[in-house]
């Protein structure tokens, strides 16, 4: 991921499964619903995924954020980084 350059990825889910989200880089990555939360100069509302740290979620349709939300933004804050997305469902 190139710094302060947002990429908006699909984590929509159609059954059941899990959504693995790993900061495989060295610099903290911002996690947010829009695509101007992440960025550096006007995101106030996201969360911080920082450096070597995995996320993994539970989800399916209609079940928490997950199911609500399909389109996520990515943005490397500080320095260019490295980030992995796996979606492993019935239906993928």
């Amino acid at each position: 991921m190139v710094a302060d350059t947002p990429v908006g990825i699909d984590v929509g889910m159609m059954s059941p499964g899990k959504v693995i989200i790993q900061n495989t880089g060295a610099a903290d990555i911002a996690i947010g619903q829009d695509r101007s939360d992440v960025l550096a100069a006007t995101g106030v509302n996201f969360l911080t995924l920082p450096a070597g740290v995995m996320l993994v979620f539970d989800c399916g349709p209609e079940i928490g954020f997950l199911g609500q939300r399909e389109m996520w933004w990515f943005n490397a804050l500080l320095a260019n980084t490295s980030l992995e997305v796996a979606i492993f469902s019935e239906a993928h």
